[in-house]
């Protein structure tokens, strides 16, 4: 099966303490199974963005790639940071971490 790619327009840490990784485009409607991992990823349909559970004993970079990682083993699905991606009530300290991650 040939490994789909999703690139991310947005890194967000939501009002609930939540992690978002907004795709460009409608995303699809198989990507609400990714709960089925039981890894505390889900899909967000009305914001088009794989959502965390509450972030506590966690970074917000551990996170991320956690949550890169679900989603590839569980949707074949590979998400990539768009060069102009936004970030929001991320600090700079996580942003190079993720940065380097994906680098």
């Amino acid at each position: 099966m040939n490994l789909k790619n999703e690139t991310i327009k947005e890194i967000v840490v939501n009002d609930q303490n939540e992690l978002l990784l907004k795709v460009i485009g409608e995303g699809n409607s198989g990507y609400q199974y990714v709960y089925r991992e039981a890894a505390g990823v889900y899909w967000d349909e009305i914001h088009k963005a794989f959502k965390s559970t509450t972030i506590n004993e966690w970074t917000v970079s551990e996170w991320f790639i956690h949550m890169k990682e679900i989603v590839k083993a569980g949707l074949n699905v590979e998400l990539t940071i768009d060069e102009n991606v936004e970030w929001k009530n991320i600090s700079d300290n996580e942003i190079i971490k993720i940065k380097n991650a994906t680098s």
